[in-house]
């Protein structure tokens, strides 16, 4: 072999070992940043049996309350894990947060010296916000045991411990959304090639559908629905270029492999549940009785959606992170949306009388309601003071209508047969945006349309306004507040 063949095969053969290398970093770095995802996830594991802890225990002691000879039937520390986030025996994780948090601090030089500190730094303040969680359960044990809870003081010693446990959630969340921003960062810093992704048709179908439906949680998440019908669309487009996707199509002997066919067949059906749900939210369906108090947002986020999105109901994330996973992609992971926790008070702790709007700020009156189109009343109800008593009654013939009432989306009564007796309820209005009160009819009595008398003081004066509803729309009238 010539001298300049020679050296043309060692340029060769160098290259080649400088790809690889390249590669083998990059697929290091992959590994890693999908390390602290994996923390993250099973963190939220975790975060939800505690929540479903705090949750219970604030209903029982609730009911201790308001009922005073209502024994509290604490969920025993015994029964589970003394760390939840440790879990040795294997209960909940297949490897438990501890055990990715102690995988992700002794990793080091996969990246520069800078990055590496602040991603674990970020961690170590998620993995103390996990071990504050996890002693709240027994914190509330020893108070139990030992406080004498017929003393109002003492009782507010528990709710405010409650109260504890909510801002250590929402801390949470804001930890891995700033997490998520390092991770992304650094990703994109990577060589990723086109051609890696075995089908990028595939991977951005799979990436549309988990991007769409976060969008709706986190709205949700943020009391922020304004634009929620549009995040509704976003999803029914990206639902709908999945299910336009034949795997077969591709030729490609993993992407019909039954685990993908399953992992795929999962997502379309969790995510078109997904997006049914989030309709009856929007359009403001009934809220279960035990979670009236906590409020519609509680209720679809905490318990209606997220199931259909974290890997505890087998949901999107956990299914796209399989087929990441199964594929061998070289692709960080998804990250799940952990719950939030919201105490509730008993009657007799709480001082107020009045409903309040779940939503604060309410820019837009509703169109349609339980699958019913809205009519905006061409009046509105004029009061000069934020919290307003009101009287609902039939009016004229009692002809038993049966209607259901919301204030600003939520419910004040439903399925109620009105009468001759007035039916008391006071508002607080919110400070900024709308106010509105909406009748829907349930059963239009003997005499259509369904009818119900409003009465309330505005300027020391006694003023009445009527509302309609039949079956096929609901009326919504505006409050506006003239001092």
């Amino acid at each position: 072999m010539s001298t300049k063949n020679i050296i043309y095969s060692i340029i060769l053969l160098t290259s080649a070992t400088l790809s690889l290398c390249a590669q083998s970093t990059d697929g290091n770095k992959i590994t890693a940043l999908n390390n602290y995802i994996n923390f993250t996830n099973e963190s939220t594991h975790g975060l939800l049996i505690v929540h479903r802890l705090l949750e219970n225990f604030n209903k029982n002691i609730n009911k201790y309350v308001d009922l005073p000879d209502q024994p509290i039937n604490f969920y025993s520390n015994k029964d589970l894990p003394k760390d939840i986030f440790e879990d040795t025996e294997n209960w909940f994780y297949d490897t438990s947060p501890n055990e990715w948090y102690e995988i992700i601090t002794k990793s080091s030089g996969v990246f520069p010296q800078a990055q590496e500190i602040k991603l674990k730094a970020i961690s170590a303040d998620m993995k103390s916000i996990l071990v504050a969680v996890n002693k709240i359960r027994f914190d509330l044990e020893s108070q139990i045991n030992t406080l004498d809870l017929s003393k109002r003081e003492n009782l507010s010693l528990v709710y405010d411990k409650l109260e504890e446990g909510v801002k250590l959630y929402k801390t949470f969340f804001d930890k891995q959304l700033i997490l998520e921003r390092e991770i992304k960062a650094n990703y994109q810093n990577l060589n990723v090639k086109s051609e890696e992704l075995v089908a990028p048709t595939v991977v951005s179908a799979v990436s549309d559908i988990y991007q769409t439906m976060r969008a709706a949680l986190v709205a949700l998440y943020n009391k922020d629905d304004n634009q929620f019908a549009d995040l509704i669309k976003a999803q029914e487009v990206a639902l709908q270029k999945f299910n336009a996707i034949d795997l077969a199509a591709f030729k490609n002997t993993r992407l019909i492999n039954p685990k993908i066919q399953l992992y795929w067949s999962n997502i379309k059906r969790q995510a078109a549940e997904s997006i049914k749900v989030q309709k009856a939210f929007a359009d403001s369906e009934n809220v279960p009785v035990e979670y009236k108090l906590y409020g519609k947002y509680y209720y679809y986020y905490n318990i209606a959606i997220i199931n259909k999105f974290n890997r505890y109901g087998n949901g999107i994330v956990f299914e796209t992170n399989r087929i990441i996973e199964f594929l061998n992609l070289p692709l960080i992971r998804n990250f799940e949306l952990p719950h939030y926790f919201k105490v509730v008070y008993p009657k007799l702790l709480d001082s107020t009388a009045f409903l309040e709007s779940a939503d604060p700020v309410i820019k837009t009156l509703p169109k349609v309601v339980k699958g019913r189109n809205v009519v905006t009343a061409t009046r509105t109800i004029k009061v000069d003071k934020e919290i307003v008593d009101f009287d609902m009654y039939d009016h004229k013939i009692v002809d038993k209508d049966v209607v259901s009432l919301s204030f600003n989306g939520d419910w004040i009564v439903e399925k109620f047969q009105i009468s001759e007796k007035p039916y008391k309820f006071t508002l607080k209005l919110n400070s900024e945006g709308k106010n509105f009160l909406l009748l829907h009819a349930d059963d239009m009595g003997r005499q259509p349309p369904a009818t119900v008398a409003l009465s309330y003081i505005y300027k020391g004066k006694k003023e009445l306004i009527i509302l309609n509803s039949d079956t096929v729309k609901s009326e919504v009238i505006e409050i506006v507040l003239q001092k």
